[in-house]
């Protein structure tokens, strides 16, 4: 046995340039398809980064947008992928009431990966579930176009 210490682990880390990037480009989708909404970018501890709700955009849908981001940064994938698994009957149903903080499960929220890790997470909330994705799709797109 050697008193040697393992490698340190080391991760990516989502600056906030990076994050009103992607807040950028999400409200600009919001603008393209018309549909007044609030995004929220987090970081890999869950953390609010950059967010912005749209003139009209209702109050709720603030809150809204970041529990979708922090569902799919808690749980490494797309928050409207828990929505069968979650309804009554379901393998995770009451998944809901686990966290303090909000597990949404339908859709509009995508986790940030680097390298199998969550670094962070985009929420979007105003429209439908399908326009929600599309808001933070552009987000999505976005990240996944930077080099890695």
């Amino acid at each position: 046995m050697t008193n040697t210490a393992p490698p340190a682990r080391t991760q990516r880390v989502l600056s906030y340039q990076e994050a009103r990037r992607l807040l950028d480009a999400a409200l600009a989708k919001a603008d393209e398809i018309g549909v007044p909404a609030s995004i929220a970018v987090l970081d890999v501890t869950r953390e609010i980064v950059a967010f912005a709700r749209q003139d009209r955009a209702p109050v709720l849908t603030g809150e809204v947008a970041t529990a979708k981001a922090f569902t799919a940064a808690s749980l490494r994938q797309p928050s409207g992928g828990l929505s069968e698994p979650t309804r009554d009957g379901g393998a995770f149903a009451g998944l809901a009431h686990a966290s303090t903080r909000g597990i949404v499960t339908f859709s509009g929220g995508f986790p940030l990966m680097h390298q199998g890790d969550v670094i962070g997470a985009v929420g979007a909330s105003g429209g439908s579930l399908d326009e929600d994705d599309t808001i933070a799709g552009a987000a999505i797109a976005l990240f996944e176009s930077w080099a890695r």
